[in-house]
């Protein structure tokens, strides 16, 4: 859609304490929305679609109740409820401060325009964001639970909806920001052996599948394995992606084009 679109992802564990529910990491999230906006001012061209992960909000309340797996239980509509409601608590205040600092933003709840059919995203209202982006307004997804036509109800990731996404609103470049440096040969939060791996292929996959077989960073949308997979998809329609640590600087450099930060996803070279 856009040339100079680029697609970013804040990582729930990154702006939130995931070990402790409902809290906010306000130091970074501040930081992250002035490197943000400093970009913006920078770059007058540049479009973002912004997303970001649940953390410490829709986290405990869906694995508690086990909503990706569907309405399988008495208290499972319940459960469905909090879930949405912990998710869009975070998005406001991710927008919020995104506006407070500048920054013209508006909330796209998934839960009220995407479906899914057993756990994948089969369908998503994509007009106000394609509005949003043509209007230089930017838009706001979020990691969400929404409902499935199989299974009643699940969760789908904010990787999920920018693989989506990316078939029908074509960015320059995928970037994912963490609390790690990009994908590792072990968890290097726990591993002072993991060696950060530079670059997937498809060709490479398998290797790097194998270091994450016992899966590090995993919570209820799978973790840093479901999360590489969902950008080779992306990578494989031509777009670069690239996951790297959202520390001080980095968001700056990355959206003013620096590359090489974190781990690069090689897109594939689309023939006509």
């Amino acid at each position: 859609m856009e040339n100079n679109l680029i697609f970013v992802k804040l990582g729930g564990s990154l702006i939130t304490e995931k070990s402790a529910p409902y809290t906010i990491n306000y130091d970074a999230i501040r930081r992250i929305v002035k490197e943000i906006k400093e970009a913006i001012d920078a770059k007058q061209d540049l479009n973002l679609l912004i997303g970001h992960g649940g953390g410490s909000f829709p986290h405990p309340i869906a694995q508690s109740f086990r909503t990706i797996e569907g309405f399988i239980q008495t208290n499972s509509v319940r459960g469905f409820a909090l879930c949405q409601n912990a998710a869009s608590t975070l998005n406001r205040i991710v927008v919020d401060l995104l506006l407070d600092y500048g920054v013209d933003a508006v909330s796209i709840q998934p839960t009220a325009c995407c479906i899914a059919e057993n756990g994948e995203i089969s369908d998503f209202f994509i007009k106000p964001i394609e509005a949003s982006i043509n209007n230089d307004i930017t838009p706001i997804v979020f990691g969400d639970c929404v409902f499935d036509t199989i299974r009643g109800c699940t969760v789908v990731s904010t990787e999920q909806i920018l693989t989506y996404l990316s078939k029908y609103i074509r960015p320059s470049r995928v970037l994912i920001f963490e609390l790690v440096g990009g994908v590792y040969t072990a968890d290097p939060q726990k591993d002072k052996k993991a060696k950060l791996i530079p670059e997937i292929t498809v060709e490479n996959f398998s290797t790097v599948e194998s270091y994450l077989g016992g899966s590090y960073s995993v919570d209820v949308t799978g973790g840093m394995l479901k999360k590489v997979k969902e950008l080779l998809k992306i990578a494989k329609r031509g777009i670069e992606c690239e996951i790297l640590s959202g520390q001080s600087g980095n968001i700056k450099k990355a959206l003013k084009g620096e590359r090489g930060l974190g781990t690069i996803i090689k897109p594939i070279t689309l023939f006509n």
